[in-house]
């Protein structure tokens, strides 16, 4: 390698234009599927049902429109874990294992 030849990092630059994120608005689509998320958790006042969505995203949402498409994936994982809290367990990952094993089987 010669000092004329770019190194390893020292690509050079020139032509590459880093993509712009845009913010697309959410579709009708998403709204559905939202909304249908909410009913399906028991999130039925709109008081629970704004708290949640924005516990998501960082600007002030008055309205369900007013979320970008990039937002609706956070809603959903935050709908979807927002009733569920974990028991405490008792005993060992043994005595609360889910399904039988070979030797329950037996």
């Amino acid at each position: 390698m010669t000092d004329q030849e770019p190194g390893l990092f020292d690509l050079p630059r020139a032509g590459i234009a880093s993509p712009a994120i845009e913010d697309v608005p959410i579709s009708p689509e998403q709204i559905a599927s939202i909304r249908s998320a909410l009913d399906k958790a028991g999130i039925v006042s709109m008081a629970e049902r704004q708290e949640v969505i924005q516990s998501c995203v960082i600007r002030s949402i008055s309205n369900i429109r007013e979320l970008y498409s990039r937002d609706v994936r956070q809603v959903l994982a935050r709908i979807e874990g927002w009733g569920s809290k974990s028991e405490p367990t008792s005993g060992s990952a043994w005595d609360n294992r889910e399904e039988d094993t070979w030797i329950d089987k037996l």
